[in-house]
């Protein structure tokens, strides 16, 4: 996980890499698209929130959601890895950032905790209008 945050003339202002929970509803979402019982586990919307409590394996939703934004971009950078990438633009989500989160599947929409939650992490920021923030998540799959 990357966040990169860039002022409008592309300037890095900040750059961190702070450790995300996949949540249990992700494992079990894997283990049902494995079954035949779930076709759809793409991730599709990257999900703001301003809650700041502890993320948690029991978590579905975001503590408070306020803003959703849709996939910019992904790929398959090396065998067994998915990088997912969202933009978000000056004007986008602009206020207090406390949590991001990460939902897929055929329920995912742009509306406020729809989907299954994959992953949350807390990351505070102030957003301004005179930034933008980049989320680079890698999903890697490998043999431990």
């Amino acid at each position: 996980m990357l966040i990169t945050v860039r002022d409008t003339e592309g300037n890095i202002l900040e750059r961190v890499e702070p450790h995300n929970l996949i949540v249990t509803v992700a494992f079990n979402m894997v283990r049902d698209m494995l079954a035949g019982d779930v076709v759809d586990g793409e991730i599709k919307y990257l999900a703001v929130g301003d809650d700041s409590a502890v993320p948690v394996l029991a978590d579905i939703i975001l503590g408070n959601e306020v803003f959703r934004k849709a996939l910019t971009s992904s790929s398959k950078p090396a065998a067994g890895q998915y990088k997912s990438v969202f933009y978000i633009a000056p004007g986008e989500a602009v206020g207090a950032i406390e949590e991001l989160g990460w939902f897929a599947g055929a329920a995912a929409g742009a509306g406020a905790d729809t989907g299954i939650l994959v992953a949350r992490i807390l990351y505070s920021r102030v957003k301004t209008n005179l930034e933008s923030v980049q989320c680079e998540r890698t999903d890697s799959f490998e043999e431990a």
